[in-house]
């Protein structure tokens, strides 16, 4: 208002605070304003600012948090909101926008259920039936690349769900949960994956069966020798795996994917001293199985220009080409055979070379001394 004052400009208070409103607090946009229009007359009236304030009100990027308290936002400031600042709400971030939805309308308190639970619950049903239909309009956006259905999406997903559950947050504004728990999916179904393909031979089932009947009886049948018997119980337990053509790694696996919230896991009442002499004795024996181990080595920089040349893929140079098989027939390069290693010839090589090479400094000695 000062500087309205020293400029000359007559404006009242409330068209001002109808200025600055429309800004967003923005001084900058608040003085730019007043000087446009102002420029063709210093006496504003309030009808004029709010009209002029209208079109042009300041777009601002809000984050997913506040974006979900806007959506359960009531009273005065609901008043003030139409259908359409309503859906555009859900545009601010479409991808995450509805996760944070579904994660934090059970904490708020509805104002519409005015105390009575039953009311209570049937605003959350009501809720949860429209965030639903939004999952479903997103799979078929998402599968058919149908990207118009995007404002029915926000109708499901964030305005009729707001509607319903309008109200106070009872807590702060969770992250989604569910970003968490999709990710301990992912990670479980590829184990799952993995120990299905190494029991292949053993088992004709697919991955829900193994989860389902195989891993609670194989966690039981690998820890209890463990815990019962301690160090007595570990060539079971290793005799188990064999037989099921699994690893020291499918082991692990297979407790962590049987473990569910609210159980206890029974690799806890192992004693610490069997879990070493198991896995001790786990990589002292070599086992067999059907399936190829083969794990890429790390290269160091320029390893790979070296190999290239050591190859010798044929090309325009006319280089030599290792064929694969040839290079199947080196045992040596077979990780399912393990190559011992003669230690008794060696030294014997040695110790020959070395008399070898004594009798010849003796004779040459010998030959000098007759020349004398």
């Amino acid at each position: 208002m000062s500087l309205a004052y020293k400029e000359g400009i007559k404006i009242p208070p409330p068209a001002m605070h109808q200025m600055i409103v429309a800004a967003n607090q923005d001084i900058r946009q608040v003085i730019h304003n007043l000087n446009m229009w102002s420029a063709s007359e210093k006496s504003l009236t309030y009808d004029q600012v709010k009209q002029d304030s209208e079109r042009a009100r300041k777009d601002i990027k809000l984050g997913p948090f506040d974006v979900v308290r806007k959506v359960f936002c009531f009273g005065e400031e609901r008043k003030q909101m139409s259908i359409a600042d309503k859906s555009d709400l859900f545009f601010h971030d479409y991808s995450i926008g509805p996760l944070f939805v579904q994660e934090n309308y059970l904490s708020v308190t509805p104002m519409n259920a005015r105390g009575d639970i039953k009311r209570h619950l049937q605003l959350l049903s009501e809720a949860a039936d429209r965030i639903s239909d939004g999952d479903l309009v997103e799979k078929k956006i998402r599968s058919q690349q149908s990207w118009s259905l995007l404002p029915t999406q926000a109708m499901f997903s964030s305005v009729l769900p707001g509607e319903a559950m309008q109200g106070s947050l009872s807590f702060m504004v969770n992250f989604p949960s569910w970003l968490g728990k999709h990710s301990t999916t992912n990670k479980n179904d590829r184990l799952l994956q993995l120990l299905q393909v190494h029991m292949r031979l053993k088992t004709s089932c697919s991955k829900d069966e193994l989860n389902q009947q195989y891993v609670p009886h194989l966690r039981k049948f690998l820890t209890r020798p463990l815990i019962e018997r301690e160090q007595e119980g570990v060539r079971d337990v290793i005799d188990l795996l064999d037989e099921y053509n699994l690893q020291k790694d499918d082991f692990d696996s297979l407790m962590e994917v049987g473990q569910y919230q609210g159980k206890s896991d029974p690799m806890s009442s192992v004693n610490s001293k069997v879990k070493a002499a198991f896995t001790r004795t786990y990589n002292k024996e070599s086992h067999m199985t059907p399936y190829s181990l083969v794990t890429a080595p790390k290269k160091k920089r320029g390893a790979a220009a070296q190999e290239t040349e050591d190859l010798g893929m044929e090309g325009e140079g006319g280089e030599k080409v290792v064929s694969d098989a040839e290079s199947d027939d080196d045992v040596t390069n077979n990780p399912m055979i393990k190559a011992k290693k003669d230690s008794k010839k060696k030294g014997s090589a040695a110790s020959k070379e070395k008399t070898d090479s004594g009798k010849g400094k003796g004779k040459g000695k010998g030959k000098g001394k007759g020349k004398k």
